[in-house]
């Protein structure tokens, strides 16, 4: 019997079907008309005895969920998709004939000698009788018209290398917000092909994000991310059909308030506040192990909540945690890192020695609730202090004990700004300085200074 599979943490768009995980989709209303199959269903040819959550066969149905939406655009705006796979044939063609493809007007642009070499490659039997040579050579196909309506589908194209290493949480997170981007930027210039876009239109774009960061609607730092996005959709679509966009975004990021800092936990507040008794009695059980694994080790949630059995290793004469990617992109190339485990943060990974499936791949979702638990409970050192500040506190407190830079960026997974020969230090070494930072209940602190102005004012 078939089962399409909605929930729980495998992707959704899977079900299993004779042993094999295969991708299903309904074919949305405005398609309709060019796929009449109602339903797609395609086998990803992954057993789902060797894939059991479906977090391989998950990444397979991603690249064939953005196929088959390009698809389903291209034959919509079949023009478009047409103009697309001529330029490619004719860049082709000009290779095979030892020749750099170019629009027309590039091509009138070039010095004489290059323009006979043109010619003479035509001459050479009846080259100049095929129409499509003709034009690969001298520039007769006219560049693609993308419209901004079109300009994701295209960016995922690019990025197919990039999106294959996703997790299905990371792929959902990363495509929401370029799309995002795009749909305002249409609403704010309208849905114009990407090689009409002007500086105007930029200037615009800026705008709107001025006047909301003005209305205190959002920070400046969000309104550059969107931007950032534009600009990077458009910079590898022009790359990969060599379209040579102005750089019409250039210079258009806004200046003001950043980001609000999250400032770190104290010592005094994480002893006698988090891990006073009963502060954390009524957490989820895996909520409240992920906030003690990262006292005690300064690993990011998304770190923690995405570790796998086989690297949680329990049993050896230093406990510790392996940092790698499993099925997912870590946040940098240092982030690929081992950390042991000392006092509490092992006891909360004994008790999750197969890691954290109720969170896995949903770290928005962990740190929403952490934090909503933190503000309910009266647990937040200010209002700006968040899960995250766990990761920060530890970070402070290796500072406080002299730790050498290059350690402490490696614990932290940081860029050391020094080649890596080796695994770096070694355990022994990391378990040294963590346990010169470890918190435990019960710990001695003087309260920080700012708890004391409040209690006094």
């Amino acid at each position: 019997m078939q089962q399409i599979v909605q929930q729980g943490p495998m992707p959704e768009r899977l079900t299993k079907r004779n042993g094999y995980w295969h991708f299903v989709r309904r074919v949305p209303p405005e398609f309709a008309g060019i796929d009449t199959r109602g339903i797609v269903k395609q086998s990803t040819k992954i057993r789902v005895a060797d894939d059991r959550t479906g977090i391989r066969a998950g990444r397979v149905a991603d690249q064939f969920n953005i196929d088959l939406e390009a698809s389903w655009r291209a034959k919509a705006g079949q023009g478009t998709q047409d103009a697309i796979v001529a330029l490619e044939d004719a860049r082709q063609r000009a290779q095979a004939l030892q020749l750099a493809y170019k629009p027309v007007d590039d091509v009138a642009k070039e010095a004489l000698a290059e323009i006979l070499r043109r010619l003479d490659a035509l001459a050479v039997g009846d080259r100049r009788h095929d129409p499509a040579t003709a034009a690969a050579a001298l520039g007769g196909v006219d560049l693609p018209e993308i419209l901004l309506s079109g300009l994701y589908d295209e960016f995922a194209v690019a990025k197919k290398t990039t999106i294959a290493k996703m997790s299905p949480g990371q792929f959902k997170k990363w495509k929401n917000g370029k799309k995002r981007a795009v749909d305002l930027l249409i609403t704010v210039v309208g849905d114009k092909a990407i090689t009409n876009l002007t500086r105007d239109d930029a200037l615009k774009y800026s705008d709107h994000w001025t006047e909301r960061v003005v209305d205190g609607e959002v920070v400046a730092d969000t309104a550059n991310r969107n931007l950032t996005h534009i600009t990077g959709m458009l910079s590898a679509v022009s790359r990969r059909h060599r379209l040579h966009l102005d750089r019409v975004f250039a210079g258009a990021r806004l200046e003001g308030e950043k980001s609000r800092p999250r400032p770190p936990f104290s010592a005094w507040w994480i002893v006698n506040r988090l891990l006073a008794p009963h502060a954390l009695e009524t957490m989820n059980d895996e909520e409240r192990a992920v906030v003690m694994v990262m006292i005690n080790t300064g690993a990011r949630p998304s770190e923690i909540i995405n570790l796998r059995a086989r690297h949680i290793v329990l049993d050896g004469p230093i406990p510790f945690i392996r940092v790698r990617p499993d099925d997912r992109v870590l946040k940098t190339a240092f982030s690929d890192r081992d950390i042991p485990l000392v006092g509490i943060s092992l006891e909360a990974m004994r008790k999750f020695p197969d890691g954290f499936p109720h969170y896995r791949d949903k770290g928005d979702t962990l740190s929403a609730a952490v934090n909503a638990y933190f503000s309910d409970h009266g647990l937040r050192e200010t209002d700006n202090h968040t899960l995250y500040s766990l990761r920060h506190g530890f970070k402070d407190r290796l500072r406080s004990v002299e730790t050498p830079d290059e350690l402490k960026d490696e614990l932290m997974g940081h860029d050391t700004k020094k080649p890596k020969y080796g695994d770096g230090h070694g355990l022994d070494l990391k378990r040294k300085y963590i346990e010169l930072v470890a918190l435990a209940p019960g710990m001695q602190f003087a309260a920080p200074l700012q708890l004391i102005k409040a209690v006094a004012g």
